[in-house]
């Protein structure tokens, strides 16, 4: 199953200046590709799970914590369906 480790969270907390959904998409697109980091296939899913987020309305997390419960909540939803 598909998860988003905690040091992953915050790097990209760090890097996405804009606390909001799209922002965050951008930042975690800028990942694909890289040797380190993030697998290209868990950037493939979180960029489809932001849009998703940010067209379902869904409101941004206030911190990296909260950050990483709501995407390895929904990593973890979509492993199942």
């Amino acid at each position: 199953m598909a998860h988003v480790p905690m040091d992953d969270i915050r790097e990209l907390w760090n890097e996405t200046p804009e606390k909001n959904w799209s922002a965050l998409h951008n930042t975690i697109r800028q990942h694909k590709g890289k040797a380190r980091g993030i697998e290209d296939n868990l950037v493939d899913q979180l960029t489809r799970i932001t849009r998703e987020l940010e067209d379902s309305g869904h409101s941004f997390p206030d911190s990296p914590q909260k950050l990483y419960e709501v995407l390895n909540e929904r990593l973890k939803s979509t492993a199942h369906s």
